[in-house]
């Protein structure tokens, strides 16, 4: 059994990794909100920016891909020290070339951001479910309300140096290099190793049954011949994971759209609609700890998964202007949980949580960055409010899947 480190350690540990996902947060917003700038200043179509989006979509991809080996060679501390200094160097660079209309070196630098900000995602995500097994008390909800406060702090922030007439790269440059000031006092909060190793591991659930691997399965682990892609737990958790980051990500690019195109709404008020879907799922983040700790991890899955199918029969099928409000709250409400609750499912076993977590965050990017796509692809030919409809099954498979993502007895969010 590994040594677990002491509770005054894993506040420290837990503060930290905290600051660390509202910076990538704030990164990254203030990335999206400076794009109509740039498509301005470009004077670029939206197929042209499009192309932006597939090449930060590639760096991601490709940094998930290879994130639990990285994460588990370097250790989350030295990769996220990397992957941000890298970002800092990489985004505002990719800004600069595109103002001096350098568009294909920019483009290269862009895809480098997007294999730094996927690395760094997995790598923080590692961290705090570490953090979170140690200090044994759900943290992975205020952990992810702390990236959504960043995003949405960055697009005030972008607003603000828009109507300041701050250019773009100048813009990003001073943000990125704040970022890393602030990562490099955060950072040595951290453990220096892997969290398997500051981390003891949970007796299994005489309840709900072993969670536990397979002895077969931890002398491959010992061994490095472990692979998460061949264990059915994670692969259900993923698809989990993978649904409700499916439902968030296809409410942040087609709301709008879809209330917009389908229900009359003014382009404020679309806006506005979103601005409150993003609200509902950030305060439900914050509350998530206490959720957990009340209710456990299966019955808030369920009750969420409950949640967005009635939001989005709500959204699709009533004609009523304050219905589709309500319906994207409870959409916003039922999806926040989703993914964080996935992440610390897959860390319940210390000795192969990095690449556990690496393949489930892989799997639910994966659907988050690409799943929207296909949406619109269906709402070409069917509308975008129809197109929602296989998020109900998605939603649907969580209600039945649910299970798969139990918590050990004595982990963390333990049901009472």
């Amino acid at each position: 059994m590994s040594r677990p480190i002491d509770h005054r350690s894993a506040v420290r540990w837990t503060s930290g990794v905290l600051v660390i996902f509202a910076l990538l947060g704030f990164g990254f917003g203030s990335w999206l909100g400076r794009i109509p700038a740039l498509r301005d200043h470009l004077g670029a179509s939206t197929l042209e920016m499009s192309w932006l989006g597939l090449a930060l979509a590639l760096g991601s991809l490709t940094g998930l891909v290879f994130s639990g080996r990285t994460v588990s060679w370097l250790g989350p501390r030295r990769t996220l020290a990397i992957g941000i200094t890298g970002q800092t160097l990489a985004l505002p660079a990719a800004a600069a070339l595109f103002w001096v209309d350098a568009t294909a070196p920019a483009i290269a630098c862009l895809v480098v951001y997007g294999l730094m900000f996927g690395t760094s995602d997995v790598a923080m995500n590692v961290s705090g479910a570490g953090a979170e097994r140690a200090l044994g008390t759900p943290r992975m909800p205020l952990l992810h309300a702390a990236y959504s406060l960043g995003s949405v702090s960055a697009m005030g922030v972008s607003a603000l140096a828009e109507t300041s007439g701050i250019i773009v790269p100048v813009h990003l440059g001073a943000t990125y290099a704040l970022i890393l000031i602030v990562a490099a006092l955060a950072l040595p909060r951290l453990p220096p190793g892997s969290p398997e190793a500051a981390t003891p591991e949970r007796p299994a659930s005489v309840h709900t049954g072993p969670t536990r691997i397979p002895a077969a399965a931890d002398v491959d682990a010992a061994s490095g011949r472990y692979s998460p892609w061949l264990q059915p737990r994670i692969l259900v958790i993923g698809l989990i994971a993978m649904s409700m980051a499916l439902a968030e990500g296809t409410a942040s690019d087609w709301l709008p759209l879809a209330l917009a195109d389908g229900r009359g709404f003014a382009n404020e008020s679309a806006a506005l609609t979103l601005g409150v879907f993003f609200v509902s799922m950030t305060l439900v983040r914050v509350a998530g700890s206490w959720l957990l700790i009340r209710f456990g991890r299966v019955r808030v899955l369920r009750g969420g998964a409950l949640l967005v199918i009635a939001g989005l029969v709500l959204v699709i099928l009533v004609p009523f202007a304050w219905v589709s409000v309500v319906g994207a709250v409870c959409w916003g409400v039922g999806c926040a949980l989703g993914f964080p609750i996935g992440i610390s499912a897959a860390a319940d076993h210390p000795a192969t949580a990095t690449r556990d977590v690496a393949a489930v965050s892989a799997i639910a990017y994966t659907a988050f960055l690409l799943g929207p796509m296909g949406i619109g692809f269906l709402g070409e030919h069917l509308g975008l409010l129809h197109a929602f409809w296989p998020l109900v099954a998605f939603s649907a498979f969580v209600l039945v899947a649910a299970r798969a993502a139990r918590e050990p007895r004595g982990g963390v969010g333990a049901a009472h």
